[in-house]
């Protein structure tokens, strides 16, 4: 759901396969502290699972930043 919500945004992202990527399965649970997905992350904020609302605000943040 996350990555077609963000296609349908137009919004641009990193897709990691986790299942695959060792590497990427380390960094996901350090940020994350978890071992589900989604694990998103923006403006300094980590949401594991899919809730439309808070990743409406976190890509109004993104769009507000001036250092991207």
């Amino acid at each position: 759901m996350a990555k077609e919500y963000l296609s349908q945004k137009g919004i641009e992202y990193t897709d990691y396969d986790v299942t695959k990527d060792p590497e990427a399965l380390e960094e996901m649970v350090k940020l994350s502290g978890a071992r589900s997905v989604p694990v998103i992350s923006a403006c300094g904020e980590v949401m594991v699972g899919f809730d439309k609302n808070r990743l409406d605000q976190m890509l109004s943040c993104l769009e507000q930043r001036t250092d991207v």
